[in-house]
């Protein structure tokens, strides 16, 4: 039986990655929703979508759907989940979980309560360097990985909209770009518990306009409906992490910093029988017969949310738990939190145990 879903939200990231993931992954599209009505029949007509709602409720009454996928701003993720979860929906969310550690585990206790799943939109779990090198990990080929180093940083990459204004965003780089690559690392390292964080944030630059930079915008911005010049949060962050069995990681997260020209996104594992990294290509670092190897291994490249959204259609279909669940999220939005928090407070910050 084809598994019917709902798309709320129908911006960029809905048309980028859920509504072809969600194609290809051979669901079918029923509705999709936004406050905006042209932006919901856009999405419509591009992707053969018969119905259109600018109340996510009236999606969620439909009883032929089953699953949805939720492509807000961050400060709604709380409500639209908890809606969906309580109609009976089967949920993925897009990171970051919420706005705050609070509204992460009302999100977790709404998804035990009803008994439906609630998947959390970690897509680079899903890249295939990645998937391929956790094989490796899985298999004792690292022994214990005890540190790592991994950022998403951008000389200039600022986005413009509701990314930039903390009411709506709940931060910057680190809840925008950070959550990507902790969430990657953590996974790799076997999802430990965080117990404390120390972190530094700056902004430096603020809104800026300059030639040559490929900003993402919201779709609001991109129709005209707000300037996009609104800034109040970080464009660089720095952070310590560390966790309950002794590991730890090193982050940075930048929207705008003076480095090479480019993004660069990487994560740097150390472990004491072999080490890897998975950029510019998967390498293990390891030892032979009293040498010092580096193996290059190949991968296929596959689009992750594609693959993100196949992974929850299955578990959908099968009642499987997801690879990246909701506690995962809520264990994340902690880490999120406490890095603001350190930052703020000039000191190091201890986690508490969900």
């Amino acid at each position: 039986m084809t598994v019917q879903v709902g798309i709320i939200g129908s911006g960029l990231i809905a048309r980028l990655a859920h509504a072809p993931g969600y194609t290809k992954a051979g669901a079918k599209i029923v509705a999709t929703a936004d406050v905006v009505e042209s932006r919901a029949k856009k999405l419509a007509e591009d992707f053969d979508i018969e119905h259109t709602y600018t109340d996510y409720r009236e999606l969620l009454a439909r009883k032929d759907i089953q699953a949805v996928s939720v492509c807000v701003p961050n400060h709604l993720h709380k409500e639209v989940v908890i809606a969906a979860l309580e109609a009976g929906k089967q949920v993925l969310c897009e990171k970051p979980m919420a706005m705050t550690v609070a509204e992460a585990q009302a999100m977790l206790q709404a998804s035990e309560r009803t008994g439906n799943m609630l998947m959390l939109g970690f897509n680079n779990r899903f890249r295939s360097d990645v998937q391929r090198l956790k094989k490796f990990i899985d298999a004792g080929e690292l022994g214990e990985i005890y540190y790592a180093r991994t950022g998403y940083i951008r000389r200039r990459g600022t986005p413009f909209g509701w990314f930039t204004v903390k009411e709506e965003s709940g931060g910057g780089p680190v809840i925008d770009l950070g959550v990507h690559v902790i969430d990657m690392t953590r996974f790799l390292m076997g999802n430990p518990r965080p117990v404390s964080v120390m972190a530094s944030t700056y902004k430096k630059f603020g809104h800026y306009t300059m030639m040559d930079t490929d900003a993402w915008c919201s779709s609001d911005v991109k129709e005209g409906l707000r300037s996009g010049e609104e800034f109040d949060v970080e464009d660089l962050a720095c952070a310590l992490i560390r966790f309950e069995n002794g590991a730890t990681i090193v982050v940075e997260a930048s929207w705008a910093s003076n480095i090479p020209q480019g993004d660069s996104v990487y994560s740097q594992l150390c472990g004491d029988k072999a080490g890897a990294q998975l950029t510019p290509d998967l390498t293990i670092f390891g030892e032979y017969e009293g040498m010092l190897t580096d193996k290059k291994i190949n991968t296929a490249t596959r689009n992750a949310h594609h693959e993100e959204i196949k992974h929850f259609v299955h578990c959908v279909e099968t009642g499987s738990q997801p690879l990246s669940t909701a506690r995962h999220g809520v264990e994340i939005q902690q880490i999120l939190n406490a890095i603001y928090e350190s930052a703020k407070l000039g000191r190091s910050v201890d986690i508490a145990p969900l």
